[in-house]
């Protein structure tokens, strides 16, 4: 498998809240989001654009993400953001090579959905990587070593729980909790605890201000506005972290929980290795405050946090892509559609 040097290649980490695409040594990150006339379907905004409509555009647009849980919900729209993006970030001067990752667990017809996808984009080849594999390449791992390591992958969709050695996964495991499921946490908090309608933004915006999984060392707070329910008026309140965290909890619990189920199953000689070095966490979802600290006491494991965690997939999927003509024809790190 020889490339020549002069070519237009790319990674793509498409995730259900935000797609990262490497192309050329340089990662460019947008909100997997796109906007369309509701009467005739004609694209209006895509990515950061298109994100910033959301909750105040007309009825003439809709705006949507085409992923959920991690996996495509709807295929037009998805094929049309992601040949939007591309067009952007590498214009149509040649058909590219591109590298996609996908969550482990992945199904078949899941698979072929992410394919067929990209392939609308007039794509020359599409190659698959499971994003566990790609995140610790770009975490810096010797994913080739006879040694076994687990690295769990929090997206916005989904959370990609991976033993890894050879180049391969051994055991994993895709669990529907992501990102996108604390956000909806604290909305449902905050309608609980203070009778308060808040969107999107407004909870993604608490999140990485003040949220966490561990008690900080303040109790921070943030100002925040929304729809009193019971006064029926607009009104500003505090959140603080303390809050986030008690909303949070139930889902570092379920996480933990299945980390600990993938353990169980682990073989003999892959959890001495790992209850040697520890678990890394890679993805945006595992940079929430505390959250490697909460694991670490739930699990008794060493748990850390990735250097740029939530670049680490498209990072490492851009490397593999960097150096296919290096890679040996049999490589299991990736595989072609």
């Amino acid at each position: 498998m020889r490339f020549g040097t002069l070519t237009n290649d790319v990674a793509i980490d498409l995730g259900t809240d935000n797609t990262r695409i490497y192309y050329k040594g340089t990662i460019i990150d947008e909100p997997s989001v796109i906007a369309y006339d509701t009467y005739d379907g004609t694209i209006v905004a895509l990515g950061k654009e298109a994100e910033e409509m959301m909750g105040r555009c007309p009825d003439a647009i809709t705006v949507v993400k085409p992923l959920s849980k991690g996996v495509i919900t709807d295929f037009d729209l998805a094929c049309r953001m992601i040949n939007g993006f591309l067009n952007k970030v590498i214009g149509g001067v040649l058909k590219p090579r591109v590298m996609i990752s996908v969550p482990c667990g992945i199904t078949d017809v899941e698979r072929r959905a992410v394919c067929d996808a990209v392939k609308a984009s007039e794509i020359r080849d599409v190659y698959l990587i499971e994003a566990p594999i790609a995140g610790a390449i770009g975490a810096n791992c010797d994913v080739s070593l006879a040694r076994g390591m687990m690295l769990v992958d929090i997206g916005g969709g989904k959370c990609n729980i991976a033993a890894i050695s050879l180049g391969q996964t051994v055991i994993g495991r895709s669990v529907k909790i992501g990102g996108g499921d604390f956000t909806n946490a604290l909305i449902d908090y905050v309608m609980e605890k203070h009778d308060m309608l808040i969107g999107e933004q407004t909870a993604e915006k608490i999140k990485k201000e003040v949220g966490c999984a561990f008690q900080r060392d303040n109790n921070d707070s943030i100002l925040i506005g929304g729809y009193n329910t019971k006064t029926r008026k607009p009104e500003k309140i505090l959140i603080y972290s303390e809050e986030t965290r008690e909303a949070f909890s139930g889902l570092t619990e379920k996480i933990a929980a299945q980390i600990r189920s993938a353990l169980d199953e682990m073989p003999t000689e892959l959890l001495g290795d790992i209850m040697e070095d520890g678990i890394l966490l890679i993805g945006g979802g595992a940079m929430l405050y505390g959250l490697a600290k909460k694991l670490r006491i739930e699990l008794g494991v060493k748990v850390f946090l990735a250097e740029n965690a939530d670049l680490c997939v498209a990072r490492g999927a851009g490397s593999v892509t960097d150096n296919m003509d290096k890679m040996s024809e049999n490589t299991y790190v990736f595989t072609k559609c």
